[in-house]
């Protein structure tokens, strides 16, 4: 949900709805205001800290007090810890971070009264988290997000593991449970694959206590990325799905486009790196910028790179949030 998708206005309103919104950090430096159309992209906050906090503040302001606001800063990503102190100060609820493990976060944050929620694909990455934050910092995490292989955008496996049952969320949250308990007891979300309250009470048996959602809150009316990455999820078929690896150094589910077809052709084009947005990239060694094209994804460019979840299948119209967490939660 990053990089132009999850903005001040779908994270103000999960939140004002009752649910944490999460905004994404990545790349908002680098996309336009896409509520301000006479706001031409421009490169005066390349990484996005002032950025972030004005959408921090927004997100707050449209929430009205009801809810949580959160914030998913990638470990990856550069200036991890600049955007993280920008979220804190800015009021952020919680700080949610993957994309390699947030072992210093508790140290970044420092003494501010904020939730830290890492996100982690096995049981072993959150025993690692948990032993060096209790040692170095004497803190534990807030909550765990675990993710799970049928989710969107980067994830943190093999792509042999994508199918494999011992990889499922069915299989991991048991773990995770367990760690978690072991350390004091924190709740566990479920994420990857998740669309409504059958799947939160059926992951709930396996030790969630809690569900996120990415791929569904897309085709929203208040999301704020283009009406053209709506439109492509409504109408996407399983065939549509594509897995590939991107310059991450990942597997990343992604919409297929023809520009995902030139891709797995192994045909890119020669491209020039504005700056070292992720700290993992060697530009001169990688074959396209994967920045340039989930920006262009967000924008409604039709050679966009346009990530979305295995329930990107099940997207039929474009739907409220109040709609969805009904879904997800009836009593809601």
């Amino acid at each position: 949900m990053g990089v132009g998708i999850s903005r001040w206005r779908l994270t103000g309103s999960v939140a004002a709805a009752g649910g944490v919104g999460t905004l994404a950090a990545q790349g908002l430096g680098r996309v336009s205001d896409l509520h301000r159309p006479d706001a031409a992209r421009k490169w005066i906050d390349p990484h996005g800290i002032d950025t972030l906090a004005h959408e921090v503040r927004a997100a707050l302001e449209l929430a009205g007090g009801q809810g949580l606001v959160a914030v998913n800063v990638m470990v990856a990503i550069s200036h991890f810890e600049e955007l993280v102190r920008a979220a804190v100060q800015a009021g952020a609820h919680a700080i949610v971070s993957g994309a390699g493990l947030p072992m210093d976060l508790p140290g970044t944050v420092g003494d501010a009264d904020v939730a830290l929620i890492p996100i982690v694909s096995s049981a072993r990455a959150l025993r690692s988290i948990c032993r060096y934050w209790e040692i170095e910092y004497g803190r534990r995490p807030d909550a765990v997000v675990v993710e799970g292989p049928k989710a969107g955008g980067h994830l943190g496996y093999k792509e042999e593991q994508l199918d494999d049952p011992a990889f499922q969320l069915e299989a991991i949250l048991p773990q995770v449970a367990e760690i978690a308990a072991t350390f004091g007891g924190f709740p566990v979300i479920a994420a990857g694959g998740v669309w409504d309250h059958h799947d939160a009470a059926r992951l709930a048996q396996h030790g969630a206590d809690a569900v996120q959602l990415g791929t569904r809150f897309v085709a929203t009316d208040e999301c704020d990325v283009h009406p053209h990455y709506k439109e492509l999820m409504v109408r996407a078929t399983a065939e549509d799905l594509v897995v590939l690896r991107t310059p991450v150094g990942m597997p990343g589910r992604v919409l297929r486009t023809p520009l995902i077809e030139r891709f797995l052709a192994q045909d890119f084009d020669r491209f020039k790196c504005h700056f070292r947005c992720l700290s993992v990239c060697d530009a001169p060694k990688v074959s396209y910028c994967i920045a340039d094209h989930l920006i262009a994804a967000a924008e409604g460019d039709p050679d966009g790179f346009y990530f979305a979840g295995t329930n990107a299948v099940r997207v039929e119209r474009i739907e409220s949030v109040a709609a969805v967490l009904d879904a997800v939660d009836p009593r809601a």
